[in-house]
């Protein structure tokens, strides 16, 4: 299910999915995996603030790359894809201001963090654990987008709770 405002920069949206694994076969797993989100774009002057959060749980028994991967450039930038956790469950808030700069070019600047909510040791075989995955993160930067005719073209500079900087480049808004 998705709700989405009327599609101009100060719309909404909200999206919510579940997906269900049924055992066919006896040694199959059988879990359901629900996840939602939602974004609120809004105008103040030539400024544009996005807020957005995310979150999800499973439940049931499944396999670890059903596991929600924290961290990354549609997650909590300044990390790695997956780097911050894996988790049974999972919380992102992000918030940016995007601003105009020159023809097709905006500038922004955004704040991200995530948490698998305590809940890696709890997926099958504990890979964050056995990682050294930290469980919760934040990451900040600035960036800009370049509106193409793939869609906006996005390069951002983040750094992470752990002193540590990297570039992400991305394709289209953020989920």
């Amino acid at each position: 299910m998705v709700y989405t405002g009327s599609g101009d920069r100060g719309s909404s949206m909200f999206a919510f999915n579940m997906e269900q694994g049924i055992p066919v076969l006896p040694e199959w797993l059988f879990f359901n995996r629900v996840n939602a989100r939602a974004r609120k774009g809004i105008e103040i002057g030539p400024a544009h603030f996005v807020l957005s959060l995310s979150g999800g749980h499973v439940i049931g028994n499944f396999s670890p790359h059903e596991a929600f991967a924290i961290g990354g450039t549609n997650s909590v930038r300044g990390y790695e894809e997956g780097a911050v956790g894996s988790g049974r469950s999972y919380v992102v808030g992000s918030g940016e201001v995007s601003f105009h700069m020159l023809g097709p070019v905006d500038g922004a600047l955004f704040a991200d963090y995530g948490s698998d909510l305590g809940s890696g040791p709890t997926v099958p075989g504990d890979p964050a654990g056995a990682r050294f995955k930290p469980g919760s993160g934040y990451g900040y930067g600035f960036g800009i987008r370049v509106d193409s005719p793939l869609g906006p073209l996005r390069l951002e500079y983040a750094f992470n709770d752990r002193k540590a900087g990297r570039f992400h480049f991305g394709v289209g808004h953020r989920n």
